[in-house]
């Protein structure tokens, strides 16, 4: 964008006999044209060779004779200028074109270059102006020479860029941590703007305080920490493509609530006792989808999508046992026994499915994840509130069953190794997603029984 910039304020000027031209075998052979490509073509498909251009344009003129190849060399140039107004003019006054010059322009260490892009920048604003008003084209100049950058467009373009690399979740979470952040502190605050004091305010105060259905208490500091961790990435990014000098210092940096801070809030979370355990399957049936859940959460301790996105083709015909191809960790790989109810549950789900397919079929997937946890995960919610109490927030959530399962295979005699590999913390023998489909699979098996035996014991199940 700075050599087109450049490039249409000085070609008049600046034009000398043999501009664009030379001859690549040396004196007495044939010219070549040749010049730095527009930044706007870039990546466009050249007309007269059928190929994207890239960083530099070379073409063969056919001529030895230096007056038939400035000819040839003006006439291409007037092609190489018009193709270059008409991709300006398809993306004249975005936001992207001026961010893209802003940084440009912080790279140019020549005084005369940088007044006549301010002149090219100028001019194009006043072009702006004319079309789209005095607001627009004045928060494109102050864009373009780097005094502002919108927060909201480099969060934009962060998003477009990063983003083609981030999961659909993640750049869902992100896209949450931007709003947020955006609400906050407004809409058109600058990326300039953005200093310590305000991410401290921002960290500390607004957001554990920011209550929603998911969190009616707050949001708790591993939240906190995860979308201080996204959005400072946005500043390391802005570094890197120019919009901030190198040495500029991360206002994200140094913000986010420690590990220590994150692991206390955890401890607050405890596993079900025995009375909480029976009236949650007590007030579900099995068959139902968070009934069937939650059976085979307490008896395996697995993840809720973990189980929710189940497909036939990762079950065992008979029932027994399960494959997580992949999960939230890479440990997370892995076969799950199953015994008892949580062995019942998904036999009978595989038998209605006997064509394949998804074993929750009925939980819809959410678009914005691509998920079926979601939804359950909200529903239950609603039924402990109802079944054990609002007071429980904060305590008791889904993934609770997860920490009853490990509590419950300690005291079971399951040793830790084991309950690790089985529960997804570790990765060890267990890790290839197959077992020895013989002795070792069958000692897992056992071993899950002997923790759905001493929930049964101590009156988890009814």
């Amino acid at each position: 964008m700075l050599s087109a910039l450049y490039n249409t304020v000085m070609a008049d000027t600046d034009m000398l006999d043999t501009d664009y031209l030379f001859q690549p075998r040396g004196q007495g052979t044939g010219w070549c044209f040749r010049m730095i490509t527009p930044h706007v073509l870039i990546g466009r498909t050249n007309p007269r060779t059928g190929r994207p251009y890239g960083r530099e344009i070379r073409e063969g003129l056919d001529t030895r004779d230096l007056k038939h190849a400035r000819k040839l060399r003006d006439l291409r140039l007037g092609k190489v200028r018009l193709e270059e107004v008409q991709a300006l003019a398809e993306i004249s006054g975005s936001m992207e074109q001026a961010l893209q010059v802003a940084a440009d322009l912080k790279a140019v260490d020549d005084p005369h270059v940088e007044d006549a892009i301010k002149e090219a920048v100028l001019i194009e604003a006043k072009q702006i102006e004319a079309r789209a008003g005095v607001r627009k084209a004045s928060r494109w100049y102050k864009t373009a020479l780097g005094i502002s950058t919108p927060l909201k467009d480099v969060f934009d373009q962060y998003a477009a860029d990063a983003g083609k690399t981030m999961s659909l979740s993640t750049l869902n979470n992100f896209n949450t941590a931007r709003n947020e952040f955006l609400a906050y502190a407004g809409e058109d605050v600058a990326l300039e703007d953005v200093d310590r004091r305000l991410v401290a305010d921002f960290v500390v105060k607004h957001l554990p305080n920011k209550k929603g259905p998911k969190a009616p208490h707050g949001q708790g500091p591993a939240t906190v920490r995860k979308k201080v961790s996204q959005l400072g990435q946005v500043w390391v990014w802005a570094r890197k493509r120019g919009f901030l000098a190198r040495e500029q210092d991360n206002p994200w940096d140094e913000q986010a609530p420690s590990v220590k801070e994150v692991r206390a809030a955890a401890d607050v979370r405890r596993p079900f006792t025995p009375d909480e355990a029976k009236k949650l399957l007590k007030a579900t049936t099995a068959g139902d989808a968070l009934g069937d859940v939650i059976r085979v959460a307490l008896l395996t301790g697995v993840r809720l999508e973990e189980v929710a996105s189940l497909e036939a083709s990762q079950v065992d015909s008979e029932g027994r046992w399960y494959t997580i191809r992949q999960g939230k960790t890479d440990n997370a790989a892995r076969v799950v026994p199953l015994v008892g109810m949580a062995q019942d549950v998904i036999k009978a789900r595989l038998g209605k499915v006997k064509d394949g397919g998804a074993l929750f079929g009925e939980v819809p997937v959410r678009k914005s994840t691509g998920k079926r946890g979601g939804s359950l995960s909200q529903a239950f919610t609603r039924l402990r509130r109802d079944v054990l109490g609002e007071n429980t927030d904060g305590e008791l959530a889904q993934h609770c069953f997860r920490h009853t399962w490990r509590t419950a295979a300690g005291r079971a005699g399951v040793d830790l190794r084991t309950a690790q590999e089985m529960g997804g913390w570790s990765r060890g023998r267990a890790s290839d997603l197959t077992y020895d489909h013989g002795k070792e699979l069958e000692h897992y098996r056992e071993e899950q029984a002997k923790v759905a035996q001493w929930l049964k014991e101590k009156g988890y199940l009814g």
